[in-house]
């Protein structure tokens, strides 16, 4: 798909996102749409990019963990831009929950926040895209979903909930690339060791490094460049990358 004219739905551009953002951007994508929970100022970085690259940029308050917002959203896309061709949702949380701290709050947090709202952004984006005119090979608009590289292979300890949301996610990119296909392309990332939490302590870094067969952290690019391929592939559709320096086989 040419992101030429295109608008695209982005949630989470903070970190990450905001690469991810600018590439769009500088791929040509007209208008974009940020999402932002609380705080508005993790994504004005992300904002300023992608205006710099010369695309129209708006950024709409969301709590995605709630079905009328996630509605509201995407009903406020179509009756401002009138179409929606792309939506990469990356918008997600990352709570440890030892054993002894599992709840039914815990549960529903995760499985909301991640699993939930990429069901509804899935459901009312592909509603949406449905109605676009096909390009030229037939493609009428592209989904792409963040997983998590552990749930693929080996999951985390200490994130029941967040594991279980997590692979949702990735059967979910499964069904919908089946529902939708051949007018709309859904596909999954699934990031491994991208960018080192600032309170990471030296012992656990080289653990990770150690862990990680290309020996490093990839960095916030090399997710955009993700992105990037499966916005603009035409013949890939159903299924989930990890971009993880091998973690899935080391």
């Amino acid at each position: 798909m040419n992101l030429s004219g295109k608008t695209i739905l982005i949630t989470g551009a903070a970190r990450i996102g905001q690469n991810v953002v600018r590439i769009i951007a500088e791929r040509g994508a007209e208008k974009i749409v940020l999402t932002y929970y609380k705080d508005s100022a993790e994504v004005n970085r992300a904002e300023k990019d992608a205006k710099n690259a010369g695309a129209f940029v708006e950024l709409v308050n969301a709590d995605l963990s709630q079905p009328d917002s996630v509605r509201g959203l995407v009903e406020h896309v179509r009756s401002a831009y009138g179409a929606l061709h792309g939506l990469i949702h990356m918008a997600a949380i990352y709570p440890r929950t030892p054993w002894e701290q599992l709840s039914e709050k815990e549960w529903d947090m995760n499985i909301n926040t991640i699993a939930r709202s990429a069901y509804l952004l899935g459901k009312y984006a592909g509603d949406l895209m449905k109605k676009n005119v096909a390009d030229e090979v037939g493609v009428k608009g592209k989904m792409v979903f963040f997983a998590d590289w552990s749930v693929l292979t080996r999951p985390y300890k200490d994130y029941l909930p967040y594991n279980v949301a997590k692979a949702a996610v990735v059967g979910l990119t499964y069904s919908l690339a089946k529902e939708l296909a051949p007018d709309i392309l859904v596909n999954a990332i699934a990031p491994g060791p991208i960018l080192a939490p600032p309170d990471l302590s030296a012992e656990d870094n080289a653990e990770v490094l150690l862990s990680t067969p290309l020996g490093r952290w990839g960095g916030a690019e090399e997710i955009a460049k993700a992105v990037g391929y499966f916005l603009e592939a035409d013949f890939v559709t159903g299924h989930v990358l990890p971009v993880d320096g091998g973690r899935t086989i080391g």
